[in-house]
Parts: structure tokens; C-alpha cells; sequence
């Protein structure tokens, strides 16, 4: 048995950090976060809030890039103007090291909760080694999608005390109570606990009714936080969650093991859906709060229902019709929800091919989704003259070159008027079919952990291409997707790292500017 290292004491005197070790200038106030507020608030801990997001020096812990100036410069997304974000209140940040340890020796918590992506995993780390031993006197609690997958690795880590494996809204309230109380807490469901010497690992309890999860509650990230780029233009922009899981069985995504683990350990459902009533409860309050001028819809795939609950979802978001973003597939859409998204007032939609090949889509990635149905839907998005983004992935295993062009001449067949059509490396999550896969070819071994410097590299060691090809692949897929292909030796030069290359990729990436960004200015119009 375990009990809390703390003395009991009332939750008042009781405090805890949130944490959010997130992507430089990925700028959108998380669900988890809002969530694990709005529920320690009813509990009556005090809370403070150390975000990342803003910190131009990330860099300085050998993280990676600045993904989302990366992105910009490989003409994924559209350059948006800093100067009108900083006006709003979005303040670049440095001293990233210093920061985080003022704040822990300052609010001097109890507890630490850290909601990681594999990505960030690392970032977290880092900076909790950055504290010095005499004012480690909280404990930490692990939770997110990584540490669902990954709790036996970051359990064995010294600044690491429990994991949060799947959903945290229970098991972070029982543990904060225990905590604070005294009580026992190697008991606790979803929960893997440290102490004395052991390791206890516990069952996962059933998947929560996510009518149920509160509100969530952004009033500890700063004001500036509610702002986001997109299509060039900032906006004031708030997440909505409408079902959580996926019913699909993507290989590169960890979603669908979620399914797998939830149905093997507690017999629930892991993929659910909110009701009408939740959604018109939860969208009135945030309307009135934050006054958005655009939806996140953050759900894997958006449009998987029934067209009866499409119907009574659009009744609903026309009393609204706020822009609005969502993600989905290609077999999810056709002319009558088009229409219907279009009464909605949608703002942009992003459609997931993740491979040009057939064949490989199918047996790799579990997607047997038929080519002319995906084209079909960018048709249609063409049609009612909405954004779309034609999301793909490159650098999976046993891809090759011609592979990676198979994916390039298929974006190529899409209409003109695609938004976007970059594509991302490969990162091999844990929980993912594919990073197994990758581990049994010997790719990689079962200890590497994404980090943000794998989000511009493949960590995938394959004799069918090699990783700097890879890199500049990625750097240059959206050129190769629309400019004549006569125009491909060019590319090819801007492949390279190297000066030649550099020069090559700035001169044909601001000709791509002034030949392709056009076709976003229909899209504008929404706004």
C-alpha cells in the first residue's frame, strides 16, 4: 500500500501547476487544460498555468525547429502578419529556462500536472531538470495521448512520479483528493504510481460520459491565447469538442488503439459522441465568454455520423454560423452534407489522403478508400468554393521515392483551387500499428521517443530512401504538387540543404507565392 507523501490538508492550502509543454506558436488553448481547470476550480485547489506556446527559445533546449515557421516556409500554411498578433495581445517570450523555474519557486506547488504529446515529451523534461534540487518538494503527474502509450517508459523517469494513462478527468480528481488528503493513491484507476521503491499499475476505468465533462475553463492562459493564424489572417478562435475517439483503424494514428484498449480492459466504447443538448449548452457559454470569430471543431474526423445526426447537428450550428475548421475523410463527404456545411457557414476543411497510392494506402494504412472517391471530394469542396487542405504523410516504412511521387501526381489530379497540399514525415507514435511495424523491420528501436526535432526529420532508418531525401521531399512537396513539371528539375536543386539549394528554394518559393496563393482568396470571403 501507498499513501500520499503529503500531510492532509484542506484542498484550499492545497496547490497545483498545469503544465503545458506545447509547440512553439501552435497557438490554440487545449481541451485537456480547459477540462482539468474547470474541474480542480469545483474542487477549490488553487491553480496557476506555465504555457509554452510563446517561448521563441525553445530552440535553445535542442528541441527542433519553429515547426509553424518551418510550415510557412515550405508553403504549407499561409504567412500571417505578427505585428496584427502581437497587437491582440500574443507577446513573444524568451527566457523559457528562467521562466519556468521562477514560476515553480514562486507558486511552490504540490502537485505538477503535465499534459504531453510524444513531441513535447522531451520539452517537459528539460525543463523540469532546469529546478533545483531544494525546491523539487511537489510532486508530477503525466497524462496525455504519449503517456497512455508510453506509461512503463515514463514511469522509470527520475522527475516522474505518476502517469495518467488514458482519459484524465477522473483519475486527476481522485488523485488531487487523495493527495491532499492523506489518502491511499496506488489504488487509483488509469493511474501508475511510483513510491518506496515500487511501480503500481492499474486497470483503466470505463470511458467517461462526455456529457458529463465540464465546460472548458482558458482563463488561466493569457488573453493574447484565444488568437490563431489561419489563411493568412489571425483569428479570435476557441476548440469544440463534438464526439472524442475516431471509428477508423489508421495505422499512422494512435485513435484507433484507444478502441483496442478501452474494449480489452473496461468493455466500454472509447468513441462517443456529445449530445445535441450538451453541444447547444457548451457553444451558448462559450459564445458569450469569448465571443469567437472562429470554431476548431477538434475531432478526428469530423463528419463520421449518421446523416440524421448531420442534420440535427447543422440545426443547431445555423443558429450560430460562426466560421468554422474541422478535420475528416474523404469518404465522409458528398453534394448533400457540402450543402449543409455551407448553410453552417464553414470556414475551411482538411482531408486526410495520407498516401497517393492505392495500393500502399490499403495495406499499410488500413485506408481502402478508392482514389476517384478522395478526388470527388475535393471536387465537391471545389464546387461550393470552400478551403480545403489535402493533408499527406511521406517517409513511412518501406516507402521509396516513386512512392512519395505516387502521392505527388495524385495531389496533382485535385482541382486547382486546394488550399494547401503539404505533407507531413512520418513520426512513429507510440500506440501506432506503424511504429511497430517500423520496430520489427528494425527502422527504429523500441526506445526512441518523437521529440520536436522529429517533426522536421524522419527518424526512420530504411534502405529504400534515405533520411535527408526524405527531409527534402517533405521541404519541397508543395512546389512539386503544383508547379509544370518541366519546372521539376528546379525543385529537385531546392531539394538540397545546401546554398544552391537554399537560393533555389527562395526564388521558386516566392514564384509560388505570387502564382498559387491566389486561389486562397475565394476561401477569404468567409470571413
Amino acid at each position: 500500500m501507498l499513501k500520499s507523501p503529503f500531510k492532509t490538508r484542506n484542498p484550499k492550502d492545497f496547490k497545483i501547476l498545469i503544465f503545458y509543454p506545447n509547440l512553439h506558436m501552435s497557438a490554440l488553448m487545449p481541451q485537456s487544460v480547459g477540462i482539468f481547470t474547470a474541474l480542480l476550480k469545483q474542487e477549490g485547489y488553487p491553480l496557476d498555468l506555465f504555457d509554452c506556446t510563446y517561448y521563441e527559445d525553445i530552440d535553445s533546449l535542442t528541441l527542433g525547429k519553429n515547426t509553424n515557421e518551418e510550415k510557412v516556409e515550405n508553403r504549407n500554411v499561409h504567412k500571417y502578419d505578427n505585428t496584427e498578433w502581437h497587437e491582440r495581445g500574443v507577446k513573444p517570450k524568451n527566457g523559457i529556462v528562467e521562466a519556468f523555474k521562477k514560476k515553480v519557486t514562486t507558486f511552490k506547488p504540490d502537485l505538477i500536472l503535465v499534459s504531453v504529446l510524444e513531441s513535447t515529451y522531451y520539452l517537459a523534461i528539460d525543463l523540469l531538470k532546469a529546478i533545483p534540487e531544494k525546491d523539487r518538494t511537489y510532486k508530477t503527474f503525466f497524462g496525455g495521448v504519449f503517456a497512455t502509450y508510453a506509461a512503463n517508459k515514463i514511469i522509470k523517469n527520475d522527475l516522474v512520479d505518476y502517469v495518467c494513462r488514458g482519459e484524465g478527468e477522473g483519475a486527476v480528481v481522485e488523485m488531487a483528493n487523495a493527495l491532499s488528503s492523506g489518502g491511499r493513491i496506488d489504488q487509483i484507476k488509469n493511474c501508475t504510481v511510483k513510491g518506496e521503491g515500487n511501480i503500481f499499475r492499474n486497470n483503466m476505468r470505463p470511458p467517461i460520459d462526455i456529457d458529463s465533462v465540464p465546460i472548458p475553463d482558458w482563463d488561466l492562459f493569457e488573453s493574447g491565447s484565444l488568437y490563431r493564424p489561419m489563411q493568412g489572417k489571425i483569428w479570435r478562435a476557441v476548440g469544440f469538442e463534438t464526439q472524442r475517439g475516431c471509428p477508423y483503424t489508421c495505422t499512422f494514428c494512435n485513435s484507433p488503439s484507444n478502441n483496442v484498449e478501452y474494449k480489452a480492459e473496461t468493455g466500454g466504447k472509447f468513441h462517443r459522441k456529445k449530445s445535441i443538448g450538451r453541444m447547444k449548452k457548451e457553444l451558448d457559454f462559450l459564445v458569450k465568454k469569448y465571443d469567437p470569430n472562429l470554431i476548431y471543431f477538434v475531432v478526428d474526423t469530423f463528419l463520421a455520423m449518421s446523416n440524421r445526426e448531420f442534420d440535427e447537428l447543422k440545426e443547431l450550428y445555423s443558429d450560430y454560423k460562426i466560421p468554422f475548421w474541422m478535420n475528416t475523410r474523404a469518404e465522409t463527404i458528398n453534394e448533400y452534407r457540402a450543402a449543409g456545411l455551407a448553410e453552417m457557414n464553414m470556414l475551411r476543411m482538411n482531408i486526410g489522403i495520407e498516401h497517393g497510392n492505392y495500393d500502399y494506402r490499403r495495406n499499410y494504412l488500413k485506408r481502402n478508400v478508392k482514389n476517384d472517391v478522395q478526388i470527388r471530394a475535393f471536387q465537391i469542396a471545389a464546387e461550393h468554393d470552400y478551403a480545403s487542405c489535402a493533408n499527406s504523410i511521406i517517409g513511412m516504412p518501406d516507402e521509396t521515392r516513386d512512392l512519395i511521387f505516387d502521392t505527388i501526381n495524385f495531389v496533382r489530379e485535385l482541382p486547382d483551387s486546394i488550399d494547401a497540399t503539404g505533407a507531413f514525415i512520418f513520426a512513429p507514435y507510440h500506440g501506432t500499428p506503424l511504429r511497430d511495424l517500423a520496430i520489427r523491420k528494425g527502422y527504429i528501436n523500441d526506445e526512441e521517443i518523437c521529440s520536436l526535432s522529429n517533426t522536421s526529420e524522419s527518424m526512420l532508418r530504411m534502405p529504400t530512401i534515405s533520411k535527408n531525401e526524405i527531409q527534402g521531399l517533405a521541404k519541397t512537396f508543395s512546389l512539386y504538387t503544383k508547379f509544370p513539371k518541366e519546372r521539376w528539375p528546379e525543385i529537385k536543386i531546392a531539394e538540397s540543404d545546401g546554398a544552391e539549394g537554399t537560393k533555389m528554394m527562395d526564388k521558386l518559393g516566392k514564384e509560388f507565392d505570387n502564382t498559387y496563393r491566389q486561389f486562397a482568396s475565394a476561401s477569404d470571403l468567409h470571413d
